[in-house]
């Protein structure tokens, strides 16, 4: 009997856990929120992504239920938006609460009844006027995932400011010591330390023994079950999702682990599933998440990778309790233990490794004024007598703007385009790299020209197809797009692919022909789920039919994965 088709142990890779789900791995955080809660305490769980928190939210929230205790679970994604302005986010939170409580309220009507108060008046006055008289318990408000306020008007400071003011009203207003805040997110605490009142929760991974219930579904397919989920927990460091997906690649594997080679074999799954060809494996999406928090932190890329390769050098270091050192903490890629910081485990210590921390720094911080003094004489000296003795030259000079493009150094990017166009005016390539170039350097006619000489590169068909549909040149933008759809290559690589169906989608969302458009983005969605632009062109297109309720959905789905990129990944 297969196990990975048989079994009805399933392993959860990604997403929140429900109360009654049976591997769900209690940790002190989860005994600590409970009982301070319950005190009528506030708390903050701020941490990294995937770590748990909304699995610890729904479970505590579940526990006070059954303790008597009112409880409103809040998931700040479904309310806020790129934009969303104060009045719809405090709106939104309201109705929320009412819907929570099961309050017979008409929400929309209270509070446009109520225009000339200020949206944060408004809420204060929900909670005295309405919460506080028609539930006479303690009420425990769960909000998730507060750092999205950071695309959206309301600042996660004047935020965190109001829970803040709602624990000092307790003293002359005894009602307020019935309202009991938890909030959860990415949140760099230390910038925030004079607006938060109450117990900050410490996250831990899984320990070996409090995971033992994971072993169990591995029953006929290893040996030694609790042998295989220690080598688990040693290659995960006990990282929930990571633990959870590498004991489902365990389930599935075609082979049985025999007696004696749980670590030889544990290590051949991670290096040949996870490690390898990473970027290829990570689905649902984590280490790329980690990877993008990394590279677009708020820190220099430089200082912060500096100390992380510090860290990766020694092994441990002593806990700093400087602001690199809590990013990294934020990022996932370190743990505190016992008064040492160390990588979280030996799958983020062999993927973001000393080679990877090298490259990065050496593409986003080249050598810039030799290596713009070598090329020069190089290009000076290919345009004299020696030209033949380098045929390879455009290459490299098209190789050494890449570098610099990827390390948003555009103008050294162009230079470097220019010169292997110079040397080699038919360069398709390089002439759809500088045509890239101009883009960023805001340079659109000048992009069009270069990337209407690159015909013939399948990128560049969409590229611009999609600068046509800014332009509402939307019959030419179709063209291009068909044209870029019949090329080989966008049946081999996904990226050009999901870039030309979203960009035909959004053509035809323009033109309103929804249903060939949510055809298109639905494709795209379906080949890559973790890119946040096929969402947002789909909820605007659920919009316009009147869906607004799978619209809501779609939109949720856009601000998951749009936390995770750059905006420039997600806007036009």
């Amino acid at each position: 009997m297969s196990v990975s088709s048989e079994s009805n142990f399933n392993y959860k890779v990604g997403g929140s856990l429900d109360f009654n789900y049976p591997n769900y791995i209690e940790r002190s955080a989860d005994i600590e929120i409970y009982k301070t809660l319950e005190k009528g305490e506030y708390c903050y769980v701020f941490n990294g992504r995937q770590t748990g928190k909304s699995s610890l939210r729904i479970r505590t929230a579940k526990r006070l239920k059954k303790a008597g205790i009112a409880c409103v679970e809040i998931d700040l994604m479904a309310i806020v938006g790129e934009g969303s302005n104060v009045g719809q986010i405090y709106a939104g939170i309201v109705q929320e609460i009412a819907s929570g409580l099961l309050l017979e309220v008409d929400c929309l009507s209270w509070w446009l009844e109520r225009e000339k108060l200020e949206p944060q008046e408004r809420l204060i006055e929900f909670i005295e006027q309405v919460v506080f008289t028609e539930v006479d318990k303690n009420i425990v408000i769960f909000i998730d995932e507060v750092d999205c306020l950071g695309i959206s008007d309301l600042s996660l400071e004047v935020f965190l400011g109001l829970i803040k003011s709602f624990y000092q009203k307790r003293e002359n207003n005894s009602a307020y010591q019935r309202l009991i805040f938890a909030l959860f997110g990415v949140v760099e605490i230390s910038d925030f330390s004079h607006t938060i009142i109450g117990n900050v929760i410490e996250f831990s991974g899984f320990e070996l023994t409090a995971a033992l219930p994971l072993a169990e579904g591995l029953l006929e397919k290893v040996d030694r079950r609790q042998e295989v989920l220690k080598e688990i927990i040693y290659w995960t460091g006990g990282q929930p999702f990571l633990t959870q997906k590498l004991c489902q690649l365990v389930l599935t594997s075609p082979t049985k682990i025999p007696t004696g080679s749980e670590k030889k074999e544990v290590a051949k799954l991670v290096l040949s599933n996870i490690i390898d060809n990473w970027e290829f494996h990570d689905e649902p999406q984590h280490l790329k998440t980690i990877r993008n928090r990394l590279l677009n932190s708020k820190y220099s890329t430089d200082k912060l990778l500096k100390f992380y390769q510090k860290i990766l050098q020694r092994g441990k270091i002593s806990v700093k309790n400087n602001p690199l050192e809590t990013e990294l903490k934020l990022v996932g890629l370190v743990r505190k233990e016992q008064g040492k910081i160390k990588i979280y485990n030996p799958i983020y210590a062999q993927i973001f490794n000393q080679s990877w921390v090298e490259k990065v720094l050496a593409d986003k911080y080249p050598t810039r004024i030799n290596d713009h003094i070598r090329w020069v004489g190089l290009l000076l000296l290919s345009l004299a007598s020696f030209r033949l003795l380098f045929p390879q030259l455009s290459v490299e000079l098209n190789e050494c703007g890449i570098k610099n493009y990827f390390a948003a150094q555009y103008q050294l990017a162009r230079f470097y385009f220019q010169c292997a166009l110079l040397l080699k005016p038919n360069y398709k390539k390089a002439h759809y790299n500088l045509g890239a170039t101009y883009e960023k350097l805001q340079q659109f006619e000048k992009a069009r020209n270069e990337y209407n000489i690159a015909e013939g590169v399948s990128e560049a068909y969409s590229n611009l197809a999609r600068l046509c549909i800014q332009d509402k040149q939307y019959s030419e933008a179709i063209t291009l797009l068909q044209k870029g759809l019949q090329k080989k290559k966008a049946q081999t690589d996904p990226v050009l692919r999901y870039a030309l169906l979203k960009n035909m989608g959004w053509v035809l969302l323009e033109q309103q022909r929804y249903p060939e458009a949510e055809s298109y983005l639905c494709e795209a969605i379906e080949l890559m789920d973790t890119r946040a632009i096929a969402y947002k062109l789909l909820a605007q297109l659920l919009e316009a039919k009147g869906d607004r309720e799978k619209a809501r959905t779609i939109w949720q789905k856009f601000r998951q994965y749009a936390l995770n990129e750059s905006r420039q990944e997600y806007e036009y």
